[in-house]
């Protein structure tokens, strides 16, 4: 069978002769995440039979490494495998490279002395450790939190010898407690990491099988053994690939999938938006699960405060950095501090009149769009623009009936307290305090969304191996990235997801190598 490989074109890969969308834009693709709704509180899912995958009597192809998904992990992960030694195919179930990693911000946290230091940055990997640990309310398995925080500048260097640049200074990200996170430069985001992995995943030839979906793990007995290779569907056709050495889960989350996000968490049902794409759906935890894997915090759910009140999609304009903004509600007033964890920011909008919060900022914020789609987003009218800060609460109070003393009132009152050194109403960090007072203001109408699974597939953290339900490691099957969980707790950090998926795509992809 002919390799189906995607050729690189833009930072959200275009499709193939398979029924490919050729010439998808961002727009589009934030439009398809949209989930299809059904049954009572759930999406429409269709039944996932249990059931243990038969070793076949041919193999239809044959490698070393067999990757499941091409986010930061898959790709992260095919690249060292092959490094390594390895021959390497990837298998990815949709028409485009890349899942929720090509639309993600790709923010980065990691201690980063150098550029650190610039800015009179005080970090260290114990802190890095400390606060993920803790942001997780301490139910991160504290090795591989470890390893994480010991590893993430190595990722990034090592993302940068791929051809990935970032920004020379840090700040931070929201909900990431603290300036250590690093973005992709000239507003790439994660659209530019794929870009550049995909470039030396293509440099590799390695193969990328497009529109194959993970249907089965085969395993030597149905709980017990060597894993032997993966059962996809090709175009409705049952195909088996024998991965020699091992088989990597790089697949993502579950956010998409509203029928297993309410089975944890009643609360996230179809009417709760997400930021992720389509395919972000969990099946690759229920075959890991059929041959004996273990998981971990399947109800640990967050929501980040990324979706346009408008269209409930993810993407906004100004709700990516924390310090030069202020969060509003239609009181006028603000409700949290603003560098707060991710949970608390969403339990606090939810309680909010229309669950929706005004991201206000002066020209200073961190704008993590392209000059031209943040004209777009204005000029569509989902988000607010205005030369004075009284124009800006003109326009707030005819969209949201804002009253515009109150409002101004509250911006007052924060330069004030930003002047005085201390935010005495909420607490918002010293670190994180700067004053909204040079134009152009703005503002963002936004919403939380279903944004990252912190539940997934139990792994060892030092290997990336999976381990089964009685504790023990499962022969040749490897995780990586947002399909397992024990990373971080009951909240991930913001920024702490690119780290992960790196410093973990890596460490599988030269374990399974080996």
């Amino acid at each position: 069978m002919k390799d189906k490989v995607h050729e690189q074109e833009s930072p959200i890969m275009k499709g193939n002769e398979r029924g490919g969308t050729c010439g998808v834009t961002r727009r589009q693709l934030l439009a398809g995440a949209a989930v299809a709704v059904g049954v009572a509180g759930g999406g429409l899912l269709l039944p996932r039979p249990l059931r243990a995958v038969e070793i076949p009597k041919k193999w239809d192809r044959k490698t070393d490494v067999v990757i499941i998904g091409t986010g930061y992990a898959g790709l992260a992960a095919a690249i060292e495998a092959h490094d390594a030694g390895a021959k390497v195919i990837i298998i990815e179930k949709s028409q485009l490279i890349g899942g929720n990693s090509a639309i993600a911000s790709g923010a980065l946290n990691a201690v980063d002395p150098e550029r650190q230091k610039k800015q009179d940055i005080e970090d260290s990997i114990d802190l890095h450790f400390n606060q993920t640990l803790e942001g997780g309310d301490f139910r991160g398995d504290r090795e591989k939190v470890r390893f994480l925080a010991e590893h993430a500048l190595e990722g990034l260097q090592w993302l940068e010898k791929q051809g990935i640049e970032f920004e020379p200074k840090v700040y931070t990200v929201i909900g990431a407690l603290w300036p250590r996170s690093h973005d992709p430069a000239n507003k790439g985001r994660g659209g530019a990491i794929i870009k550049a992995l995909k470039s030396q995943v293509d440099k590799r030839k390695i193969p990328i099988l497009m529109t194959n979906s993970l249907t089965g793990i085969v395993r030597k007995k149905p709980l017990d053994g060597d894993i032997l290779g993966v059962e996809v569907d090709d175009r409705k056709k049952k195909i088996y690939i024998e991965a020699k050495r091992a088989v990597i889960l790089a697949t993502g989350g579950f956010g998409a999938d509203v029928a297993m996000r309410y089975k944890y968490n009643p609360r996230l049902d179809k009417d709760v938006p997400t930021t992720n794409v389509k395919t972000a759906t969990g099946e690759a935890i229920s075959y890991s699960a059929d041959i004996g894997a273990d998981v971990i915090g399947m109800d640990f759910i967050q929501l980040l405060v990324a979706c346009n009140f408008y269209t409930k999609q993810y993407g906004s304009l100004t709700n990516l950095g924390i310090d030069s903004a202020i969060f509003i509600n239609t009181k006028g007033q603000r409700f949290v501090a603003e560098d707060s964890r991710r949970d608390v920011l969403a339990d606090a909008i939810l309680k909010q009149p229309q669950k929706v919060l005004l991201w206000v900022a002066d020209d200073r914020c961190q704008k993590r769009f392209k000059e031209n789609a943040t004209e777009q987003i204005l000029k569509d009218g989902l988000a607010f623009r205005a030369d004075s800060i009284e124009e800006l609460a003109k326009i707030l109070n005819a969209k949201f009936s804002v009253p515009e003393d109150v409002f101004l009132a509250t911006v007052h009152n924060y330069n004030e307290s930003v002047r005085k050194g201390k935010d005495e109403g909420f607490g918002k960090k010293v670190a994180n305090l700067k004053t909204i007072e040079k134009g152009p203001f703005w503002a963002s109408p936004t919403q939380a969304g279903v944004h990252h699974t912190m539940g997934g597939l139990r792994t060892k953290g030092t290997t990336g191996q999976v381990i089964d339900r009685y504790g023990k490691i499962i022969p040749r099957l490897y995780a990586a990235g947002e399909v397992t969980g024990g990373v971080h707790g009951t909240n991930r950090l913001g920024g702490n997801a690119t780290t992960d998926c790196i410093v973990f795509g890596r460490l599988a992809g030269i374990s399974a190598a080996k």
